[in-house]
C-alpha cells in the first residue's frame, strides 16, 4: 500500500512540473523590461544607471541637494556610499532616473547627531544626489544578481 502511496506522489510531482515548464515556455508570454538600465560613461570607471519608473518606486529612490558650507559642500552622510577600497561617493542625478556615481571626499561629519558629510571635494552645491537607495543602484552598477 505505502508503495502505491510513493507511486501516486510521484506522478502528482512530475505532473506538477511539467504543468509548470509549459507555462514558462509559452510564446505568448512577453519578456518583462529589466529594471536597471547599466550603461558605461565614456572616460570613467563607472556606470550610468537607469532605472524604469516602476524601479524607483520599488527601490524607493529620494534625492537630496548638495548644500554650500562655510569649507566647501555639505551632503546627508546617508547619501554617501563607501566602496569595499575606502573610497566615499554619491549618486548625483544625471537625468530622469538616472544616476552616476561620483567620488567624494568628506572633510568632516557632523551637525546633528552626525547626520551630515561635509565635503572637501565632489559634486557643486546646487547638485541633485541621491540620498535614499545607494545600495541597490550600486547593486545595478555592478551586476549584483545577473
Amino acid at each position: 500500500m505505502s508503495s502505491r502511496r510513493w507511486a501516486a506522489a510521484a506522478l502528482i510531482v512530475l505532473g506538477l512540473g511539467a504543468a509548470g515548464c509549459t507555462a514558462a515556455t509559452s510564446s505568448t508570454e512577453t519578456p518583462q523590461e529589466k529594471p536597471a538600465k547599466v550603461e558605461a560613461i565614456q572616460g570613467k570607471n563607472v556606470k550610468s544607471v537607469t532605472l524604469t519608473e516602476q524601479a524607483v518606486k520599488r527601490v524607493g529612490v529620494e534625492t537630496t541637494t548638495v548644500a554650500a558650507a562655510a569649507t566647501g559642500t555639505v551632503v546627508p552622510y546617508q547619501a554617501v556610499i563607501y566602496t569595499p577600497d575606502g573610497n566615499t561617493w554619491v549618486y548625483v542625478v544625471s537625468g530622469p532616473r538616472q544616476y552616476a556615481r561620483e567620488q567624494v571626499t568628506i572633510a568632516n561629519v557632523g551637525g546633528d547627531a552626525g547626520t551630515d558629510a561635509f565635503l572637501s571635494a565632489g559634486p557643486a552645491a546646487g547638485t541633485t544626489i541621491v540620498k535614499t537607495g545607494l545600495i541597490e543602484l550600486y547593486g545595478a552598477e555592478l551586476g549584483v544578481g545577473k
